[in-house]
């Protein structure tokens, strides 16, 4: 099997994972799976528990006994685990760190920074670093590009997105075939703009849509979120607000991803009437959303920013 590409026996899994199908993930046995790839997928199964909501030190102490040698893996997906239940205060462990040693650890202490520490420039260092380092970095690990992107665009610098995406190129490949590259594509095309970039986008997410959600709620929510975007881009606000009440009934109390989901639509579609109101309740949700420092910023160009809140999902 090509180590670049996602195909082979993880493909349907990394697939699931990185479109936050993670319901389906859990749904995997590690008896089906080489016993080479077992802890990879085992490791994905403990943060896709984490990304639920759910406790996943069960799953976590099971593993250490049956991957023994793993400890530094292991470590590293309780801090991670623990920042659920008790936050920053119980544990240093990614405080600590100078930088990343691989892929897994570089990958969570940014995410680390970005929603504990409310530091996306110091995200943005820490993968940078571990990106630029060659003697850490395999062609095989993409998901440092995935989040770095993803802050790039948080951060309004498409410039510097775009660039990861054209450096691609000195790439095997078969790295583009894979599920990172096509969301990175996916998120570039809906923010280059013009009907054909931004339907091929649509087109992407609402094949995910296809698969079944039933059991799903939470990946369901997210993709929803990115068609509604890319709805409003193409101005059909129509389908647009259906899709919004899809969401809302998705929804398992505040979320600040769907408040600034109404404030999008109600700026576009209806003049903004509610605008104040909704963002009253964004700040009581999250007083520092990107969408409140965009909005006091760049009022009188507000739909120029509306792509870049769902990026993520």
């Amino acid at each position: 099997m090509d180590s670049f590409s996602d195909s082979g026996e993880l493909y349907v899994l990394k697939n699931q994972f990185y479109t936050n199908q993670h319901q389906k993930v859990l749904s995997h046995s590690l008896e089906s799976y080489s016993k080479d790839n077992q802890l990879t997928v085992l490791t994905y199964q403990i943060r896709s528990t984490i990304a639920l909501g759910k406790d996943a030190s069960n799953i976590i102490e099971s593993g250490k006994t049956r991957f023994e040698g793993n400890e530094p893996l292991f470590q590293l997906l309780s801090a991670w685990d623990d920042l659920k239940s008790f936050g920053t205060d119980d544990s240093t462990y990614f405080d600590d760190l100078k930088r990343g040693e691989n892929e897994l650890q570089t990958v969570l202490s940014a995410l680390y920074f970005v929603k504990f520490r409310k530091d996306i420039d110091q995200a943005i260092t820490f993968l940078t670093e571990y990106i630029d380092n060659s003697s850490y970095l395999k062609f095989d690990e993409l998901e440092p590009f995935l989040v770095l992107v993803q802050l790039y665009l948080i951060k309004g610098n498409f410039k510097e997105a775009n660039k990861i995406l054209l450096n691609f190129k000195n790439f095997p490949d078969a790295a583009r075939d894979g599920i990172i590259y096509q969301v990175l594509e996916s998120w570039l095309l809906s923010l280059r703009g013009e009907s054909d970039n931004i339907n091929n986008a649509y087109y992407f997410y609402d094949e995910l849509l296809s698969s079944d959600f039933d059991n799903d709620p939470q990946g369901k929510f997210k993709i929803l979120s990115v068609l509604f975007v890319l709805t409003l881009q193409l101005r059909h606000y129509p389908e647009a607000q259906e899709l919004l009440a899809q969401i809302s009934e998705l929804s398992q109390g505040p979320d600040a991803t769907l408040i600034a989901n109404r404030i999008t639509f109600d700026y576009l579609a209806n003049g903004g009437s509610h605008v104040d109101e909704l963002l009253g309740e964004l700040k009581q949700i999250d007083q520092e959303h990107a969408m409140l420092n965009d909005y006091s910023e760049k009022n009188s160009k507000f739909d120029e920013v509306v792509a870049k809140y769902n990026v993520s999902a």
